[in-house]
């Protein structure tokens, strides 16, 4: 006999799954999607506690975190198990649309362990950086989810087709106010945890990968510059600054479209000057900042 498809089904399997030791390829939608649920919930409470997780998947008090983050990770995290209980039903393959529906449905890693690293290293990186959620909200958080295990499986390619492959991304990223530079910084968050998962080597071709995207911007913006850039930044705009780090992510821009990677900054500035996060003064400052990194890049 089947099981229903509901939340309270997709409740029992996150519960299932709080204690975080499924190994292996993941064939089973519904169990993918707990495995990317609680992992979320292990970034949000800080802890991989078993009793923690199950109390917050509960709706209990979890200290240290955000009551509010944590009830809309668990309700999200129901949702996606359900989705995958029906794809479970109907017999259709696993891939990113099952924990992101506006992905299409593109190829993610189904090993459970590397899909931990995965979303552990994109949750990270959004939490690092206020930008990701100020501009993309909810809908980046799983993208940056998705694209991270699609990101671990080109692991095991060959030196080149990883840099060929993250190149892409980062150009498709980059055109959407997204510089390479963070992709750099995910990339080097996923190359830690998977190292930390899976051991030395497992890793494979992505530090290849994240250290071509350094070079190239190296070239033209080097770490001096990302962090004067943010010094400047602070310096002109201080309360007024729309988004932390702002200097850094126009100074990063610049570094894209002298290398090629976008035609001009202008999906990062023209978010940061919009009239809705910047007044007049603070528009006329942060542009002030951007010629000054004009004058100093190559």
């Amino acid at each position: 006999m089947t099981q229903p498809v509901d939340a309270d089904h997709a409740r029992r399997i996150l519960l299932d799954h709080a204690n975080r030791q499924v190994t292996g390829p993941l064939v089973d939608p519904a169990i993918l999607a707990a495995v990317v649920g609680v992992e979320r919930l292990v970034v949000a409470t800080g802890s991989t506690d078993e009793q923690v997780l199950r109390a917050a998947l509960t709706g209990g008090v979890v200290a240290g975190a955000d009551p509010d983050r944590v009830a809309a990770l668990v309700a999200e995290a129901r949702g996606h198990v359900v989705a995958g209980l029906l794809r479970r039903s109907t017999g259709q393959a696993v891939d990113a649309g099952v924990v992101n529906p506006a992905s299409g449905g593109y190829e993610i890693t189904t090993d459970a362990t590397l899909l931990r690293a995965a979303v552990r290293a994109a949750q990270g990186s959004i939490d690092a950086m206020p930008y990701y959620g100020l501009r993309y909200g909810e809908r980046g958080s799983r993208f940056a989810t998705t694209d991270s295990a699609w990101l671990v499986s080109l692991a095991t390619l060959a030196e080149d087709r990883a840099v060929h492959q993250v190149e892409w991304l980062a150009r498709v990223l980059a055109a959407r106010g997204m510089p390479s530079w963070l992709l750099e910084i995910h990339l080097d968050a996923l190359v830690s945890e998977v190292r930390s998962a899976a051991g030395a080597g497992a890793e494979g071709s992505l530090p290849v990968a994240a250290d071509a995207l350094g070079r190239a911007r190296r070239r033209h913006v080097d770490d001096d510059l990302l962090r004067s850039a943010d010094s400047w930044a602070d310096e002109a705009l201080g309360d007024a600054l729309p988004v932390p780090r702002a200097g850094a992510l126009m100074a990063a821009a610049v570094a894209d479209e002298r290398a090629g990677v976008t035609r001009d900054d202008r999906a990062l500035v023209g978010w940061l000057t919009d009239p809705e996060r910047s007044d007049a003064s603070a528009r006329t400052r942060l542009l002030s900042v951007r010629q000054r990194i004009l004058a100093e890049a190559r």
